[in-house]
């Protein structure tokens, strides 16, 4: 295969990927064990096509080598999760699940014992887990182009937009659907396609902050101009409001109208958080540079428009609920009891509603059964067990200090990492209050902007090369 029908390949592969990103949100936040395996499908599909085109010719755009650490953490988590669903030799055996010595007593027939106390639940999750795997992998390689890169950013701003959209149009049209289904929860807050609204939230975060990057880009240049501050406000209404700039502004409006609309207190302070993380990586910490002051300050000013449009009924919720956790912080007592049982092996990945009913049982405070920590540390803690879970979480926050490192190291586009930092602060503030990971929405959604992060956060200069000295040296 000629390198050019590699490269049209690839490019087809691209565009498979930005469906697939697209269309995850689509039903039910991919959320119900079909759209999920589907979901799954496509990402293996296309991580064997890009398989296909390196076999035939293509090159890898990063070398695995760069990123050795995470990929190797990231797959002996997955091997210990595929240990967990399979049989032990016996009920005594070490990790094993005292479950499956009563259920084969009771039912008198001889059942192996596993780790997991649902091993098609665990299966499942491991399926969740590859696809997302997968979806990095393909935006670490397609993206390492800086075009591309940058196509990827305005790729989410457009979804972005179109969820919010939908969104907005359902709420002030009732509220009453989600897709064809009937609304059953979150009456009063915009979820757009999920069911959730602290999801949307999160969704909806993880796209502004694309946005917001495109769109201080944008600005920096005028913010910069040497010209009396009246011309600047003139050039700056005529460069947002005409040609391409037109819908960048209105995304960043829609988009945060949007997220203060799903009244998420933990989406919007997640969010905040991330924005601020993102202002960091634009001026490279640098808090009084002229031109990224300006530019951040007219980009807040946008955000406080979107806060007074949209923003009402998420302020009541923090001025009459303020913090509070609610039964969060029972829920958070009875995973850590639970963790105490199983520390090491845990109870099988994706088998939190199995386990936690036993000890919910004990107490009157937590009605009804929760399925989710609504905390992602101590739910994958619990069903990981401690050491796997940690080396989850170190597997992502690697990845995440490469793309820090990039913001420093890159001479132009820094920004690109930055967002993938910007991106990890949101999710992983976010995770220790709900359990927006767990969608594979959301997932799939940061996989592929930490991919790209992750892609050009290397410096695209090549090294340089010290010159051999012509004048001898002393004999």
């Amino acid at each position: 295969m000629s390198a050019r029908s590699t490269g049209i390949a690839q490019s087809w592969l691209y565009a498979g990927l930005l469906i697939l990103v697209a269309l995850a949100p689509l039903p039910l936040a991919s959320n119900r064990p079909l759209p999920a395996a589907l979901l799954a499908l496509g990402g293996g599909t296309l991580l064997i096509g890009w398989a296909i085109t390196v076999w035939f010719g293509a090159a890898v755009a990063i070398s695995p080598a760069k990123i050795k650490v995470s990929l190797a953490l990231f797959a002996l988590v997955c091997a210990w999760i595929w240990f967990q669903s399979m049989p032990l030799p016996s009920t005594d055996s070490p990790g094993a699940d005292p479950i499956w010595a009563v259920a084969g007593t009771t039912l008198g027939l001889p059942l192996p014992a596993r780790i997991s106390v649902n091993p098609g639940e665990t299966l499942s999750g491991l399926m969740r887990l590859l696809c997302y795997g997968a979806v990095f992998w393909l935006s670490l390689q397609l993206n390492a182009n800086g075009e591309r890169a940058k196509r990827s950013l305005r790729a989410v701003a457009f979804i972005g937009s179109l969820y919010a959209l939908y969104g907005l149009i359902v709420f002030v049209s009732g509220n009453e659907w989600i897709l064809t289904y009937r609304k059953w929860a979150y009456m009063h807050s915009l979820t757009s396609t999920f069911v959730n609204r602290n999801s949307f939230a999160t969704f909806t975060g993880l796209c502004l902050l694309c946005t917001t990057s495109l769109f201080i880009h944008r600005i920096e240049p005028i913010t910069g101009l040497s010209r009396p501050m009246r011309q600047k406000l003139v050039i700056l209404i005529e460069t947002l409001t005409a040609g391409s700039a037109a819908w960048l502004t209105g995304a960043v409006l829609l988009q945060a109208v949007a997220l203060f609309m799903t009244t998420s207190r933990g989406g919007v302070f997640s969010t905040g958080a991330g924005l601020l993380t993102l202002w960091l990586a634009h001026t490279r910490g640098k808090l009084l540079g002229r031109r990224p002051r300006s530019a951040v300050t007219l980009s807040v000013a946008f955000v406080l428009i979107a806060l007074i449009a949209g923003g009402g009924t998420v302020l009541d919720r923090y001025t009459l609920e303020g913090a509070d956790l609610g039964s969060r912080e029972a829920i958070y007592a009875l995973t850590l009891d639970a963790i105490e049982v199983a520390p090491w092996a845990g109870t099988g990945f994706g088998t939190f509603p199995d386990v936690i009913p036993a000890f919910q049982a004990k107490t009157d405070s937590i009605k009804p059964v929760w399925d989710k920590a609504h905390n992602t540390y101590l739910e994958n803690a619990l069903e990981l067990g401690v050491p796997a879970a940690v080396a989850l979480n170190l597997a992502i926050l690697l990845l995440a200090i490469r793309a820090a490192r990039g913001i420093r190291e890159r001479r132009r586009d820094w920004t690109i990492p930055g967002i993938g930092v910007a991106a990890t602060v949101l999710v992983a503030l976010h995770s220790l209050v709900d359990f927006s990971l767990q969608m594979p929405a959301v997932s799939v959604l940061y996989a592929f902007i930490l991919g790209t992060a992750v892609a050009q956060s290397w410096s695209s200069q090549p090294p340089t090369r010290a010159m051999p000295s012509i004048v001898p040296g002393p004999s």
